[in-house]
């Protein structure tokens, strides 16, 4: 009923079109200007090729094409009786949910505690604490061992396809595994970068050009995290003929959107397209957006003459963690305004301190960063919001906090939004800004589904999904990269500011995605 009564709503509210899912028209560039002092990049997206108030398009129950008019496999997510399209029936047992947060408190409250009584530090205690926030391995195994709550690790997580051949030795396929915890407002996974290459007919020549693979998760739902489990997946327009490039930006959709209740592993297997249409893939929560997300992008795609793998590598280090030197590198590239690294610092601190009141003061300080890690929809402590700004955001421990969730103002065609972005990190991020939909139109794939335990947990993909779209790029990337230098030596964040004018309406599920395209994965600040 829900569902039916939004499709209605949608209906009304703005005129459908019914048109086969082939490409919709591209609008063209959007044309950037740096300011003289370096410090505004101004932005005007081209105009959408939809009539004003008119990009929600009629759903068509078939795959997308692309722009050669060749199907493009698995790109059909839900369809009437089949809420669930992509994927097989997910493989579901129960976890423990106790998560990282949990045990930081936990932590933190017991060793203040003891310190005011006047009691002996137990430093295996305050060293546990440090390894959670690390992601050293823990000798009890918790269902989060080796997740790190520093971001640090990218390098070290970067998965390939593997092959499946039939029993001739004929290549038939090719999946992935990911492995996920959910739990409060935070996505974590053992994957970062995902590498097609080995099915990609591009980069080896025993693979055939029509195959297509899949992705298993396996998602733990801890403390806080239920939520319906949605993977949004961005596929390029059909490659050059030559050469390993990509197309222009073509289709995105929720692959699935299924219900997970806490203290579950789910077991998914989402079926994907070919490998040579891959851009990225998507993870997030609709009840905690953000900043519920993660993003596996394509770990072969250049930027800037570096691939996106070299550029988490050149950054951290090819293998962060394989000795405590490479380690402590790595993690001073991490901003000290981060609530993690400030929580890490402190309990760091914690380790040498020689008096109560001393460890007190740290754990009280490591509790208002634990307050900060909760939550990345405002800044930090020491960040300051740009009251000339509609949108202030701050990358630190690569990813990035912001100061707003919804953009009322942005109501049709012609909004200029001014952005200003700060970097407390040691190392330099970028700003990109995608549009799902808005212009050049979206459909609302999902039909309603059930969990098939007894509970009959409904989804509510067809309220809360992205459906299917027709992706664009509003700045930077392809139109020229929109950096943000490192922090300061004297602490001061980097700056940089965009003033960015959107010749197209809001698409109604998402309005502007946010995020930095040389480290993705967390780096991301959809508001809607």
């Amino acid at each position: 009923m829900k569902c039916a009564a939004t499709a209605a709503l949608l209906l009304l509210a703005t005129c459908a079109y019914a048109q086969d899912p082939h490409p919709q028209p591209l609008p063209g560039p959007s044309i950037q200007t740096l300011s003289p002092d370096g410090i505004t990049t101004t932005v005007v997206t081209k105009p959408s090729p939809l009539p004003p108030g008119q990009n929600f398009l009629m759903t068509q129950f078939s795959n997308a094409f692309d722009s050669t008019g060749t199907m493009m496999p698995n790109t059909l997510p839900s369809m009437p009786g089949i809420p669930f399209n992509l994927m097989t029936p997910p493989v579901v047992s129960h976890i423990d949910p106790n998560s990282p947060s949990q045990e930081l408190d936990h932590i933190f409250k017991t060793v203040m505690r003891d310190a005011s009584k006047g009691k002996r530090k137990n430093p295996a205690l305050i060293q546990r604490g440090i390894s959670i926030l690390e992601g050293d391995p823990l000798s009890d195994s918790p269902t989060y061992n080796g997740f790190s709550l520093l971001n640090y690790t990218a390098p070290e997580r970067i998965k390939a396809v593997q092959p499946i051949y039939d029993a001739n030795g004929k290549m038939i396929g090719g999946n992935v595994n990911v492995h996920q915890i959910w739990f409060d407002s935070h996505i974590m996974s053992d994957t970062a970068l995902i590498d097609p290459s080995a099915i990609d007919y591009r980069y080896t020549s025993s693979a055939p050009a029509d195959i297509t693979w899949t992705i298993t998760y396996t998602v733990d739902v801890l403390h806080g995290g239920e939520d319906d489990f949605s993977n949004y997946i961005m596929y390029f327009d059909t490659p050059p003929p030559t050469g390993t490039g990509y197309g222009s930006p073509n289709v995105g959709m929720d692959g699935t959107f299924y219900p997970m209740k806490e203290g579950n592993r789910y077991v998914f297997s989402i079926k994907m397209s070919s490998p040579k249409y891959f851009n990225l893939v998507y993870t997030w929560g609709w009840r905690v957006h953000p900043p519920r997300v993660q993003v596996n992008e394509n770990a072969r795609k250049v930027l800037a003459g570096q691939s996106l793998a070299q550029w988490e590598i050149s950054t951290f280090g090819a293998a962060p963690r394989i000795n405590p030197q490479a380690q402590a590198t790595a993690i001073a590239q991490l901003g000290e305004l981060a609530p993690e690294k400030i929580m890490w610092s402190d309990l760091k601190a914690a380790l040498t301190a020689t008096s109560g009141k001393q460890i007190v003061a740290l754990m009280k300080d490591a509790l208002l960063s634990e307050d900060d890690f909760q939550d990345r929809t405002h800044l930090p402590r020491g960040v300051q919001a740009d009251p000339n700004a509609d949108v202030t955001l701050f990358y630190v421990n690569n990813e990035i906090y912001g100061n707003v969730t919804k953009l009322p103002q942005w109501t049709k065609r012609g909004q200029t939004l001014h952005i200003t972005l700060l970097n407390g990190d040691h190392f330099m991020h970028s700003y990109m800004n995608v549009d799902f939909g808005g212009s050049r139109g979206w459909e609302n794939q999902f039909q309603s589904g059930y969990d098939p335990d007894p509970t009959k947990a409904a989804s509510d993909g067809c309220t809360f999904s992205f459906g299917r779209n027709w992706w664009w790029i509003n700045a930077g990337g392809p139109w020229g990269l929109i950096n943000v230098p490192p922090v300061a030596s004297n602490g001061t964040p980097g700056l940089h500011k965009v003033a960015l004018t959107l010749n197209l309406d809001p698409s109604a599920r998402l309005k502007i995605y946010q995020f930095d395209p040389l480290h993705h994965e967390l780096n991301i600040f959809s508001i809607h």
